[in-house]
């Protein structure tokens, strides 16, 4: 599928008024997307009890270091773009439930990589599982192509998001 690409520029009124729409639902997605996993998907009871130990942030470092192998802190925050103070936390949290582990480089004995357990790769794909179904719940009424368009226009957002930061922060 191909989204049209252009340098639209957002000076008129309603160029505008579809940028405000846009804040304003991606907003309200990130709002209810919480909402409903803190309802009864990954890691919550239908109560509200914690049943399995991901939260997003553990969620998306495991998926990290799953997708592109053991890494050091820095090339995780880089890869993240988070600050690496903010990844040691996370990779502290994880190491505690077991998730991940810290071992020497065995390029560079003085460095630590990080990378995940069998236990922690398990439960990512619990967790995987688990949010798969949700929105195959949510999206069931939707075409495949309206899936397929919607996968493709998040994933433009998401690397766009990740380039103004990147600009942004290098500027």
């Amino acid at each position: 599928m191909y989204v049209a690409r252009g340098n639209n520029p957002v000076g008129d009124d309603a160029a505008r008024d579809v940028v405000a729409a846009i804040e304003l639902e991606v907003a309200q997605l990130l709002r209810r997307a919480e909402r409903t996993s803190a309802s009864g998907s990954p890691g919550t009871a239908r109560g509200g009890a914690r049943t399995g130990t991901l939260d997003r942030s553990g969620y998306l470092l495991l998926q990290t270091l799953a997708t592109h192998g053991p890494q050091n802190v820095n090339a995780l925050a880089a890869r993240l773009g988070l600050d690496a103070s903010t990844v040691t936390r996370q990779v502290v949290a994880l190491d505690r439930a077991d998730h991940v582990r810290r071992v020497r480089d065995p390029h560079d004995g003085r460095a630590v990589l990080v990378e995940p357990t069998p236990e922690g790769l398990d439960e990512l794909a619990r967790h995987r599982a688990t949010r798969a179904a949700l929105y195959a719940d949510v999206l069931g009424g939707w075409s495949r192509l309206d899936r397929s368009l919607l996968a493709e226009l998040l994933a433009r957002l998401n690397a766009d998001l990740d380039d103004f930061r990147r600009h942004r922060d290098d500027g």
